[in-house]
């Protein structure tokens, strides 16, 4: 299980947000668990990212509710187009797969995770909201 904490001054950890506090009270109480912490660099700016994402499944999609595999398969195809792929041939039919790069903070290092994100913004203006109005545009502003 992952789970996002916040440190406190007085040296205890907090969940950091909604998710993380569910999972936290999912844990038996008096139990030991071990744990592997590591630092989120950016967190913050990491969930805007996947709130963009939902953003954009959103207005891709229209009217209709959007679920997690529909903001999924939007952040794959933002990746793609904006560059950010990995390319995979079969050596046997010669047939060429390209899939999204991930956005792991481990994989990228945070020179290339800011361009990235300016490219994820571009092709989303270009790809997603090429007929979007004044008033989705400043909503998109609104988010970074």
């Amino acid at each position: 299980m992952k789970v996002n904490v916040l440190k406190t001054a007085n040296n205890k950890l907090w969940p950091a947000d909604e998710e993380a506090e569910e999972k936290i009270g999912k844990i038996k109480n008096g139990e030991v668990y071990k744990a592997n912490i590591t630092i989120n660099q950016n967190y913050r700016l990491h969930k805007k990212m996947f709130a963009f994402f939902k953003y954009c499944a959103q207005f891709y999609y229209g009217d209709q509710e959007v679920d997690n595999n529909q903001v999924d398969y939007t952040r794959r195809q933002l990746l793609i187009a904006s560059g950010y792929t990995n390319t995979m041939v079969d050596p046997r039919s010669g047939f060429i797969e390209i899939t999204a790069a991930s956005l792991k903070y481990e994989k990228m290092p945070p020179e290339e995770r800011s361009d990235c994100y300016k490219k994820l913004v571009n092709s989303a203006l270009k790809n997603v909201f090429h007929s979007a109005d004044d008033e989705v545009y400043n909503q998109l502003m609104n988010f970074f």
